[in-house]
C-alpha cells in the first residue's frame, strides 16, 4: 500500500528553504519528464541554480520570527 502525498505547504522564505531539498527533487523530476518546453526548461535550470545558492544566513528570522534582511538593499 503506498501513503497519500501530503499537500505542499509552504509558509515563507525559510519554510521554502527547509524544503527545498525535496522541492528540488521534484523540479529535476520534472526537468527529465521533458514535457517542459525548451524555454520553460531553461527557466527552471536558472532557478534550480540560484536556489542552490541560497545559505541559512540569506532567510534568516529574527528574534520575533520575522524574516530577517541579510544584508544589501533592504537593510
Amino acid at each position: 500500500m503506498s501513503e497519500k502525498p501530503t499537500p505542499l505547504e509552504i509558509t515563507d522564505a525559510v519554510d521554502f528553504y527547509k524544503q527545498w531539498p525535496r522541492l528540488r527533487l521534484n523540479a529535476e523530476k520534472l526537468l527529465e519528464m521533458r514535457t517542459l518546453n525548451d524555454d520553460d526548461a531553461q527557466v527552471l535550470r536558472w532557478m534550480i541554480k540560484v536556489v542552490d545558492m541560497v545559505g541559512p544566513h540569506d532567510v534568516a528570522r529574527d528574534a520575533e520570527g520575522t524574516k530577517k534582511p541579510a544584508g544589501g538593499r533592504f537593510s
